[in-house]
């Protein structure tokens, strides 16, 4: 336990040295809802169902979170562990693997917990957007979700093989995922076939979840989201647990 929380200070500290990463992780959400409310306001639309854009979209917002922490600043932060040899010194400890995984965890998940948390109180605060009466729901919903994708984060830096790599392909995963979550573009005005396909997506399922649990509906008719959703998070978390390593393979 004592080494649990000593690798949590170390690597929040870390995460401290990079404000940018920081930023993306925690204020850009909130902050696109607030700008993207400010500049389109939030009255009713029809292509919303006629209801206003933050209010339609709150929920996907959150997802933007998932998608950078999954898809890019995880496996970047992991892969320049590894680069730098930080891995290969807690190797020669007593360190054991789990627990640094468990360390690496808690610490992104507070922070992506902390952004997702701050998108959808920036609408509540600021736009007036109803919260739903099943919040505490939505928010295991939320945390749920954001094991999922940093399950996939630890699978995706066994996958990488360099941190050029992480971030170049990481950037267009998470343009793809930020597209399909709907936070930019009404579902309901995309064509059948782009429809179809970003259910795929799993941020788009994420956001079925939220949204579903958002509007009040029951748990049991959210199956397919939660499936989907705990597939991620045990596939991801088999690949993660075959690929890790605590250096180059030689």
């Amino acid at each position: 336990m004592k080494a649990y929380r000593a690798l949590v200070a170390t690597l929040w500290h870390s995460q401290r040295r990079d404000p940018v990463g920081l930023f993306f992780a925690f204020v850009f959400a909130p902050a696109l809802v607030l700008i993207l409310g400010v500049v389109l306001g939030n009255e009713p639309r029809p292509e919303f169902g006629g209801r206003g854009m933050i209010d339609a979209t709150l929920p996907a917002f959150s997802s933007l979170v998932l998608a950078m922490l999954g898809v890019l600043q995880l496996p970047v932060s992991l892969l320049t562990l590894r680069d730098t040899g930080a891995l290969r010194r807690l190797r020669l400890t007593p360190l054991r693997p789990a627990t640094f995984v468990a360390a690496a965890l808690t610490v992104h998940f507070a922070i992506g917990m902390a952004g997702m948390l701050a998108a959808l109180a920036t609408g509540w605060l600021v736009f007036g957007v109803a919260l739903p009466s099943g919040i505490l729901a939505v928010v295991l919903a939320c945390a749920f979700g954001l094991l999922a994708f940093l399950s996939l984060g630890f699978a995706l830096a066994g996958l990488y093989p360099s941190v050029g790599a992480a971030t170049g392909i990481g950037n267009v995963l998470m343009i793809v995922l930020m597209i399909s979550s709907g936070a930019f573009t009404p579902v309901s005005a995309m064509p059948d076939g782009v429809r179809r396909a970003i259910e795929f997506s799993p941020v788009r399922q994420f956001v079925n979840l939220v949204q579903g649990l958002w509007e009040g509906k029951a748990l049991s008719t959210l199956g397919t989201p939660l499936i989907a959703l705990l597939a991620l998070l045990v596939v991801s978390a088999v690949v993660g647990r075959f690929l890790f390593r605590w250096g180059h393979r030689a």
